[in-house]
């Protein structure tokens, strides 16, 4: 009996299990299998070289039969001593006595075996120069021969000579061949079945330690790996691609868990803002003016709720890569001047100056490119102080890649922080001081927008120096079809 691997106790697991052969059943049957071919194989090569080297050694013996009977009739008194010959076969066991007869050019019998007449038919010996096997009513085999004698001989010219052995000792060892190999097949197959179990159930062990370990691994326990230094090389590839799972799950989960507190903290603050307000305009009687303060206060918490939402919403359905791009061939120049626009007063409250180099075209999806641009900017003034300077690079590539670089003079991002900016509700040290309202959403968003596009993001920072970021539009790229993705911006 072969044993099943499942979770102890789970019922729904062993009735999906019933209707499965397990791996070492499999194994085992396709061994045992692969055992009994070759035995048999084996056993039928060996049964038909012995059978071909009996008929050999039986007709040699028929040979040397017919030897010694045509050198005694070559003798003076022949006819004495093949006469004596024949009279001395009845004192011979019938399973052993040779038959013969001699026969003149007319077909009459000169000398003859007794009971050969009764033995072997007279009809059943082949013609002269030829031999066979014959097989008697009773299930008695013999080999029959006819040879034509020398005319020297006692026969007379035209003689011939018929000669019969009993093959009966041939038949007992052919019985014993078949009882031995029938015996060595039986036994090497019991034995091979027993080996199986064992050696299929060693190859398996480790299969069964990592089936155990991966069931004791929970969402507590993700930094648990599979130690594959001791596993056999065909299962090394599978624990790597396990472990690597389980890294990723990892930094999913840890992500998950960080995005839910940052996520509960950016509601909350809002939520109770509206809370604390709405409780403290309810305590006491109002005048009109003072409710519709209140009110307008609300909205701008329910504005900042909403765009919150908006940018998760964003998010969520990036992941998910169920957002469809509408590709349209851009002049960037065009498109961050019309951006720069929107942010010159803002600009220039800030005392910072915007600047612009280089053209570029680019197939992409303008309202997520000028997003993304928007956000970059919007940051930039946050965190630039008066007198700084903002300033976007175009550069097209030979392939028709595109890099847009937007680089300010502000207060710079440490070099520990760098990896963790386009995390989403990231807010380094001073985040806050410089943009109070953000949520840490923005270089998120723009990561998500250059990976719908195919492209990617990089950052550059350093302490009192400011801070480059480039996007980085593939060249050549085949415009994407995902839905619009317009109708939640």
């Amino acid at each position: 009996m072969f044993w099943k691997t499942g979770k102890p106790g789970s019922t729904e697991a062993s009735r999906q299990g019933a209707g499965r052969s397990s791996i070492a059943r499999r194994l085992a049957l396709l061994h045992i299998l692969a055992v009994l071919v070759s035995y048999t194989l084996f056993g039928a090569f060996f049964y038909s070289k012995r059978m071909g080297q009996l008929e050999q050694e039986s007709f040699a013996d028929l040979s040397a039969e017919r030897a010694s009977i045509v050198a005694m009739m070559g003798q003076p008194d022949a006819r004495v001593l093949v006469g004596y010959e024949i009279r001395t076969q009845q004192f011979e066991p019938e399973n052993l006595r040779p038959f013969i007869r001699i026969l003149d050019r007319k077909g009459s019998t000169l000398l003859e075996s007794p009971w050969l007449g009764r033995t072997i038919p007279r009809g059943s010996f082949p013609p002269p120069g030829a031999a066979l096997r014959w097989r008697s009513g009773q299930g008695e085999s013999y080999l029959l021969e006819s040879f034509r004698l020398p005319g020297q001989l006692f026969s007379g010219p035209g003689g011939v000579l018929q000669l019969g052995v009993n093959t009966h000792g041939e038949k007992e060892l052919v019985g014993q061949i078949r009882l031995t190999l029938a015996a060595f097949i039986l036994c090497g197959i019991l034995f091979a079945f027993c080996c199986t179990f064992f050696i299929v159930r060693l190859a398996l062990k480790p299969l069964n330690d990592i089936s155990l370990t991966a069931r004791n691994i929970t969402r507590n326990r993700l930094d648990t790996r599979i130690d594959s230094s001791s596993l056999p090389i065909e299962l090394v590839s599978l624990v790597d691609s396990f472990n690597s799972m389980l890294e990723r799950l990892e930094d999913s989960f840890s992500r998950l868990s960080h995005y839910s507190a940052n996520l509960a903290h950016e509601l909350r603050t809002p939520i109770n803002n509206l809370m604390i307000e709405s409780d403290i305009t309810l305590a006491k009687e109002r005048t009109p003016q003072e409710y519709q303060r209140v009110i307008a206060s609300s909205l701008e918490e329910y504005g900042r709720l909403s765009w919150i939402v908006d940018r998760l919403l964003f998010l969520a359905r990036s992941d998910l890569e169920a957002l469809e791009l509408d590709r349209r061939r851009l002049d960037l120049r065009s498109e961050i001047d019309d951006i720069f626009d929107y942010y010159f007063d803002s600009a220039c409250e800030s005392g910072v100056t915007l600047e612009l180099f280089g053209n570029a075209v680019l197939c992409a999806d303008q309202t997520l490119f000028r997003r993304a641009i928007s956000n970059l900017i919007s940051n930039a003034i946050a965190y630039t102080p008066i007198g700084g300077a903002i300033v976007v690079t175009l550069e097209q590539g030979d392939d028709l890649s595109v890099s847009v670089t937007v680089s300010d003079t502000g207060r710079g991002i440490d070099e520990g922080h760098l990896p963790s900016v386009f995390d989403r509700f990231y807010r380094g040290a001073g985040s806050k001081e410089g943009n109070p309202s953000g949520a840490g959403l923005g270089l998120a968003i723009v990561k998500a927008i250059m990976q719908m596009h195919g492209g990617s993001v990089a950052v550059e920072s350093a302490p009192g120096k400011g801070t480059r970021l480039t996007l980085l539009f593939p060249g050549g790229a085949a415009p994407m079809v995902q839905p619009g993705f317009n109708d939640i911006l």
